[in-house]
């Protein structure tokens, strides 16, 4: 039985590694952007929050939470999502103080980071 030269155990090496990184890249691609997609997600709807708060309306933040929440593929988001329903109820809700809101909403918005 003849192993072969060193020459071709080289190149049966980098084949293999070759291959291991053909069959990972995809994956780590779609996981990278699957992490930049939720973080863009949470910088808009922190901005989106702090708007709805000085305007005292949640429309935009309702419609894009409405958008984003059909479209969204990632199961790790919904904690951000149950975070932008708790903010939309306490902003239309009347019988709170601004005092009171902003200190809520302060709090929501510190979670997104």
């Amino acid at each position: 039985m003849e192993l072969g030269s060193i020459s071709e155990w080289v190149t049966a090496f980098a084949e293999i590694a070759a291959v291991c990184v053909a069959l990972f890249l995809p994956y780590y691609e779609k996981r990278q952007e699957r992490n930049k997609r939720s973080r863009n997600l949470r910088l808009i709807f922190k901005s989106l929050i702090k708007d709805a708060l000085e305007e005292n309306s949640t429309k935009k933040l309702a419609s894009y939470y409405k958008i984003s929440y059909l479209v969204n593929d990632n199961e790790n988001d919904e904690q951000v999502f149950s975070l932008v329903q708790q903010a939309i109820k306490i902003i239309n809700d009347n019988q709170i103080t601004p005092e009171q809101k902003n200190k809520d909403i302060q709090g929501i918005i510190a979670c997104f980071d």
